[in-house]
């Protein structure tokens, strides 16, 4: 690989990409693309990703986006890192892949209803907001019941779903969204705030805060 760039916001969901290049050890430079101001619309941007979305990986040239998409190619690229858990049979393949488009198509939105009710209507946004708490309420709930008998979504062992879910749970709660009941879940948050690769991503963002900021 020549060159690696990804473009991201700090704080997004590409922090979810951002963690998964950093563990597996890729050497890649972050470009950020300022939601707030709508530069992911802007025709530059949209010459190197036409949806318009972040994350956009792009790799010598070439660009992948969505998270998903990103950290399955990772996985296969880097299988020793182990981004997911091993899969010794298209079934299993699949199953994992079932999780990340769970994650992605489901938690994702309604997490985002919850978070910014504002980009999904024109109209009053509380009623979009109380709908994407309703949405992620089993998906936390479910999360948690499994974390009371394990560490990690894939029982001992960390994988990138655990960033993933850790994105959307906490991006909730930064929404208004109550998780204090959740005690496994809380337990859980603490774990993958441990995780090297995590904080790593995590350093990387406030770095890009900095830029952002003109600091």
């Amino acid at each position: 690989m020549k060159k690696i760039e990804l473009y991201h916001l700090p704080g997004a969901c590409s922090r979810v990409t951002i963690t998964a290049l950093e563990h597996v050890g890729l050497t890649f430079e972050d470009e950020i693309v300022d939601l707030s101001t709508g530069q992911q619309h802007s025709p530059e941007f949209r010459a190197i990703n036409p949806r318009g979305k972040i994350p956009a990986l792009v790799v010598d040239g070439k660009l992948l986006s969505e998270n998903a998409a990103i950290i399955f190619w990772l996985n296969e690229r880097f299988p020793e890192a182990g981004l997911l858990p091993e899969m010794g049979s298209p079934w299993e393949r699949a199953k994992v892949l079932s999780d990340l488009f769970w994650i992605s198509s489901g938690w994702h939105p309604a997490v985002r209803a919850n978070m910014m009710p504002i980009r999904l209507t024109t109209g009053d946004p509380e009623p979009v907001r109380q709908k994407g708490r309703e949405l992620v309420k089993p998906y936390f709930e479910q999360l948690d019941a499994k974390l009371r008998k394990q560490d990690w979504w894939y029982e001992s062992a960390w994988s990138i779903l655990d960033t993933y879910a850790y994105w959307c749970y906490t991006t909730a709660e930064e929404g208004g969204y109550d998780l204090s009941g959740l005690h496994a879940l809380n337990e859980h948050r603490r774990r993958v705030e441990a995780h090297p690769a995590f904080q790593k991503a995590i350093h990387r963002e406030e770095v890009a805060r900095v830029r952002l900021s003109g600091g």
